[in-house]
């Protein structure tokens, strides 16, 4: 009989393997069709960065994450939960995920519908079917109060000032809605992505992954699955172009996101950054104090 630890060892190989062979075949792909310039967001007249404004940010933080410890234990969500139960938990968030962006494209132009459909997916589905599979078995703390606040300033502030304020930020250039309405989109944006996204794919997603096939293999899965979220950017006469955009902007940033929580268990910080990345508020902020012209 073959060790039940080999065949999970083979798993979380060939998760990190493929997760990583895809990262690098995107990049490689844009290279080779000499795109060295991708778009990090569908809104019309959204400004355009490097390659390089798309990976080095995410990089800094990784490697100041890896070189900054935390002085308290980090938690271990989810131990002791059967194997079985995680299982089938996690294969939902999977299959919820994967139908999410399938929808995706078919309701991104409508703005309320899109809204509801991702509270559909990434909030009432899974908290349904979690309370199915439980049954009269304990609740899992997916989510744990934060072990730390200081340790990850490292990471944030230098993701911030590589992405938000330097030479590699993009420029604001999008015209922007009147007032209320921008108030109203970056309220519901704040609640809809930069919450209820890092919820599902880190809080919940990633950490069930974790568990079952460890850190990196929850990573790279979680990370590629928040990038295809974005898949109404894909246009079929240039799927691939597309694929590797979503992967090399969406999917390294997730990637930065999941370290991070994997690292301090602070949902508040990654809940954070992607508050700054989604925000239209923040380069607006950038640009009053800079001087910059903004539409």
């Amino acid at each position: 009989m073959v060790p039940t630890e080999t065949p999970r060892a083979l798993s979380r190989l060939v998760l990190t393997g493929v997760g990583l062979a895809v990262f690098v075949l995107a990049y490689g792909w844009l290279l080779l069709t000499g795109t060295t310039e991708i778009t990090r967001s569908s809104d019309p007249g959204a400004s355009g960065i490097s390659l390089w404004a798309a990976v080095l940010p995410p990089l800094a933080a990784l490697v100041l994450a890896r070189l900054v410890p935390t002085k308290r234990e980090v938690p271990s969500p989810l131990t002791g939960l059967p194997r079985a139960r995680l299982l089938k938990e996690a294969w939902i968030l999977v299959g919820t995920a994967l139908l999410l962006a399938f929808v995706a494209p078919v309701v991104r132009g409508q703005d309320l519908l899109y809204p509801l459909i991702k509270i559909l997916f990434l909030l009432v589905v899974p908290l349904a079917a979690f309370r199915l599979i439980r049954g009269d078995g304990p609740k899992a703390t997916a989510i744990p109060a934060p072990a730390t606040w200081l340790a990850p300033l490292p990471a944030v502030v230098a993701w911030f000032l590589l992405s938000q304020v330097g030479p590699l930020a993009a420029p604001l250039t999008q015209k922007l809605p009147d007032p209320i309405s921008l108030i109203v989109g970056s309220l519901i944006t704040l609640l809809t992505a930069s919450v209820l996204e890092e919820v599902f794919y880190r809080g919940w997603l990633q950490t069930r992954l974790e568990a079952l096939y460890g850190r990196w293999p929850a990573i790279m899965t979680s990370s590629l699955l928040f990038a295809l979220m974005h898949s109404s950017r894909l246009h079929a006469d240039a799927l691939l172009l597309g694929l590797a955009t979503i992967v090399a902007f969406q999917g390294v940033f997730a990637l930065m996101l999941g370290y991070l929580w994997a690292r301090y268990r602070n949902i508040w910080v990654i809940i954070l950054i992607h508050t700054l990345t989604n925000l239209v508020l923040v380069p607006l902020l950038v640009s009053a104090l800079t001087g910059t012209p903004h539409p």
